[in-house]
């Protein structure tokens, strides 16, 4: 890399001036020996022969690059022509040969060599730390390296297993999909042979209709031909009942056993839907006299409810009187004792009568009747 052209380097120093020249002499005195080498190798021989070469080797004129810069680009493009691209460290060759070009700088440039030593050193330092962290997560990378393969290899499993459940099903579905057409098949089949037989059915029931009628039209010509021939052989004047014909009779019996069977039939099937059922007749009778109860049931308890009140009224009109018949002397108090239980025997039976009555004004009673 070659410097800007714009850089302005520091003054030199008195010594440094005191050194080109040292540096002039001897490049003097050695002749061409500098100019004919090819190519820079970075090794110590190299970087003696490097510093006897005076001023012009580190600065130049307009329109001309240093020798050190050519030199060193030099050095830099062989260097990296000769490392093959398929090394396994290919990185680090590619920096240890810029890492010699600067360390070359360093040496040279004298007045900056602090400030290049410190920056290598920084940059040696970060390289060395993150080269300690790639070493520290490369146990975390090949963890995960595996935890990724074994994932992969479980998603894999699982993916064949849900590709053969997905295969079985479908296998069954097909399956299935066949016996239901199977089926559909069968039932059509089914429904053919069913109308088929029901057209069959009907057709024989038409010809044993017409059969039954064929028969009955035949025992009625016979019945009539009978009756005929049995008038011809009675006189007329004997009993016609007798003479019946038992066709007609059974024929008259079998109908009536019909008509016996079917009016049981719906006498069953009557008493069947309507045995739990009430007659609305019942119904009303039973809701009238409901009402009519609780009518009576409530004014019974109405009347319970005034007299319990008056009874609880005497009951405190009799407590005061005793307490206050406690104050005379023993023969008012036997006075008032007697008239206490004349007046307890009249308010029982009073009560009683009260209870025994069925009118609700025989039931009312005030207080100064009872007193």
């Amino acid at each position: 890399m070659s410097p800007p052209k714009d850089i302005k380097f520091p003054p030199l120093t008195l010594s440094q001036k005191q050194s080109l020249q040292n540096y002039a002499v001897q490049t003097t005195e050695e002749g061409q020996e500098g100019d004919s080498t090819g190519a820079v190798s970075v090794q110590p021989s190299a970087a003696r022969k490097l510093c006897s070469t005076g001023s012009s080797y580190i600065y130049a004129g307009l329109g001309r690059k240093p020798q050190l810069l050519v030199r060193l680009e030099s050095y830099v493009n062989k260097e990296l022509h000769s490392i093959s691209p398929h090394e396994t460290k290919l990185q680090e060759l590619k920096l240890q040969v810029y890492r010699n070009v600067f360390g070359c700088l360093i040496k040279e440039f004298k007045t900056y060599q602090p400030l290049l030593s410190a920056i290598k050193k920084e940059y040696e330092n970060t390289l060395a730390y993150q080269q300690d962290q790639i070493r520290e997560l490369e146990p975390l990378r090949s963890h995960l390296r595996l935890v990724t393969e074994e994932c992969d290899r479980k998603i894999q499993a699982r993916w064949g297993e849900e590709q053969a459940e997905i295969g079985a099903l479908k296998r069954e579905k097909q399956q299935l999909q066949g016996d239901i057409m199977a089926m559909r098949e069968k039932d059509r089949t089914m429904q053919a042979v069913v109308e088929r037989l029901q057209c069959e059915l009907s057709n024989q029931y038409l010809q044993y209709r017409e059969e039954r009628d064929a028969r009955k039209l035949l025992i009625w010509h016979l019945s009539d031909l009978t009756r005929a021939s049995v008038k011809e052989e009675h006189p007329a004047g004997e009993n016609t009942e007798e003479a019946k014909d038992p066709l007609e009779l059974q024929l008259a019996l079998r109908v009536c056993r019909e008509d016996l069977t079917k009016a049981q039939e719906e006498l069953s099937k009557m008493k069947a839907e309507y045995w739990d059922v009430v007659p609305r007749r019942n119904w009303d009778n039973l809701e009238q006299t409901h009402k009519q109860t609780l009518l009576q049931l409530k004014t019974l308890q109405d009347d319970f409810d005034q007299l319990k009140s008056e009874y609880d009224t005497l009951l405190e009109l009799h407590k005061r009187g005793s307490m206050q018949s406690d104050t005379h002397d023993s023969t008012t108090v036997q006075i008032d004792a007697t008239v206490s239980q004349g007046q307890s025997k009249i308010q029982s039976s009073q009560l009683k009568e009260l209870i025994n009555s069925n009118t609700p004004e025989s039931r009312t009673l005030t207080i100064q009747e009872f007193r």
